[in-house]
């Protein structure tokens, strides 16, 4: 499966490219309403948006380093959908981010990751991410099963959860 980036729009403001399709981003916003949220991996703000817009408070962290202009392009992006107040933007790693996060006793009831595509990474982000959840929390993870560009996910994801978890399109959800 190859998830291809297009655009979307949200209706009254800017369009997005991104690779999040529209059945994963209702099932995000879902999972959303009324949750304190981290995403790992943002790009143009997409999924921090309808996050946001469905009553999540996002704390979004992406270095904003891979894609020449993603962090303006986002700024700009929470800001023409009204949601600045509802979406914090980390311009830096999860390397350096989800420690700080954690050492702080941040929960966060959805954490979505979305992040660096590498096996390795992924475990880093996931194993942060099990430790930052609230009890009944839900993990999200992207691009399971996107075998051209990101086989490092489901690779991962494979070693981290042999029981599976829930699928909408590549999006990989488990409860805890």
């Amino acid at each position: 499966m190859h998830m291809p980036w297009r655009d979307v729009s949200l209706g009254e403001g800017p369009s997005f490219s991104t690779s999040v399709t529209v059945r994963e981003a209702a099932e995000l916003a879902g999972l959303a309403d009324g949750q304190a949220v981290l995403e790992i991996g943002s790009a143009f703000g997409y999924s921090a948006v309808v996050m946001a817009l469905a009553g999540g408070q996002v704390t979004a962290i992406d270095p904003h380093s891979g894609i020449p202009g993603s962090l303006e392009t986002m700024t700009a992006n929470v800001a023409a959908y009204d949601v600045a107040d509802r979406v914090a933007i980390l311009c830096e790693t999860s390397f350096s981010a989800m420690p700080r996060l954690a050492a702080g006793e941040a929960g966060f009831g959805l954490i979505f990751v979305d992040g660096d595509h590498q096996a390795d990474s992924v475990r880093h982000d996931v194993g942060w991410a099990l430790r930052l959840l609230v009890p009944g929390g839900v993990l999200a993870c992207h691009d399971y099963g996107e075998d051209c560009c990101c086989p490092g996910v489901r690779q991962a994801l494979d070693e981290l959860f042999p029981e599976g978890g829930e699928m909408t399109d590549s999006l990989f959800v488990v409860r805890r």
